[in-house]
């Protein structure tokens, strides 16, 4: 079977799960970092590791190091939940986010052309929100709201010398998004929007064996405004036309692995993402424009993981992981309740011949968000929290 036949045997498989769980990719914040089970239990950690299909999302130039075609297929469970603490309007009542478990898979397939150039392609989700507190005291400022992505990526990988590898790679971005608008002054009845749209992207990456003992990996990820377009639906209005924007950042990313015995690595991690991009959320209809200041800032994340072969069979793995806060407190919304997160994770692979299966768990604790500087709700909300999330995750692989 060729490379193309095998990426669309994976594009097909990976189609199916997406459309049999249409809730897949949402999740407490924009950003999503678990692109496979290995990588979730690592918090990350394969930037400068690679090993597997997953570098495809992690480090693309890593795919060098693989032999002959390579196929993952996996996803990850998520349960979220966040509290909302009413301010002194609303006599400081609360509000637990309704529960819901959702999915998100992920699929990658790598071959090695020849010596010099290896291919490879993914289907996996970069952004996603979802937060839904249904009939609640803040729905003024926000009812619910429902954000889906997914990319295809095709990458490109040159083995430039025996210790250097370079990629490039196209992102093919779709969305969909659905946002109801709560009850205001714009909208007095409330009004809902949904709208889907399409954008591209590109990536470039490098990794670079020192020796045996030390790799490095350096990924860029570009920024994709994503231009959604549907209908906004106002009680008593009908549907009219509406359009709205989505600014994901530029993404910076640098390890370094080390490797104090052949069964055991550590990696550290460092990335920076330009989310200053996110001015604000603007909302253009044909009846009135709506613009919501949103002037987050740039953030940090830092990881450091652990991956020790116990056995010809068995290996083990834990990372931890901290973000830094995007949001302004001036502009604090309850569209996304976050304020930094660390995420805590474990996980093991089994692998036997050509096959392998890796499991990850993963709890993310978000720091609480305070309303007290921000300009709209402050008499409303005072602070959120229990800002919890869970994650299980499952890969499967094969070596051809």
């Amino acid at each position: 079977m060729s490379f193309l036949k095998k990426a669309s045997v994976l594009t097909a498989v990976f189609a199916g799960l997406a459309g049999f769980n249409p809730d897949f990719a949402r999740a407490e914040g924009f950003a999503l970092q678990d692109w496979s089970a290995r990588g979730a239990a690592l918090a990350g950690g394969v930037v400068a590791r690679g090993g597997d299909a997953a570098a495809v999302a992690y480090n693309p130039a890593a795919i060098t190091e693989l032999e002959g075609t390579q196929v993952m297929i996996g996803g990850e469970l998520i349960s979220l939940t966040n509290t909302i603490v009413g301010g002194a309007a609303v006599g400081g009542q609360e509000s637990e986010s309704k529960s819901k478990l959702y999915v998100s898979p992920h699929g990658y397939i790598t071959h090695k052309l020849n010596d010099k150039i290896s291919l490879g392609f993914g289907l996996y989700s970069r952004y996603g929100l979802g937060n839904d507190h249904g009939d609640w005291f803040g729905q003024g400022a926000m009812k619910n709201i429902e954000l889906m992505t997914l990319s295809a990526t095709p990458v490109v990988a040159w083995q430039v010398t025996d210790k250097l590898s370079l990629a490039a790679g196209l992102e093919i971005m779709g969305g969909l998004v659905e946002y109801g608008l709560g009850k205001s002054t714009d909208f007095p009845s409330g009004a809902d929007l949904e709208g889907d749209a399409v954008n591209y992207g590109f990536n470039l990456s490098a990794h670079y064996r020192f020796n045996e003992q030390w790799k490095a990996g350096f990924v860029y990820r570009s920024h994709v405004t994503v231009d959604f377009e549907g209908d906004l639906t106002i009680p008593g209005m009908g549907d009219i036309s509406g359009k709205a924007a989505l600014h994901t950042p530029d993404s910076y990313t640098l390890a370094l692995a080390y490797y104090p015995t052949e069964n055991l690595s550590f990696e550290g991690q460092v990335q920076y993402n330009t989310w200053s991009r996110y001015h604000s959320l603007v909302i253009n209809t044909a009846l009135k424009n709506i613009s919501q200041i949103k002037e987050w800032n740039d953030t940090w994340l830092f990881s450091l993981s652990a991956e020790y072969d116990w056995n010809e069979w068995l290996t083990l793995r834990a990372g931890a992981s901290y973000e830094t806060s995007p949001i302004d407190a001036k502009h604090a919304d309850f569209i996304a309740p976050v304020n930094g997160r660390w995420k805590y994770a474990a996980g093991f692979g089994v692998h036997k011949d050509r096959w392998s299966v890796d499991v990850s768990y993963v709890f993310h604790d978000i720091t609480n968000l305070y309303y007290d500087q921000s300009i709209d709700l402050s008499p409303i909300a005072s602070h959120t929290k229990d800002v919890y999330a869970h994650t299980v995750g499952l890969s499967l692989g094969y070596k051809f």
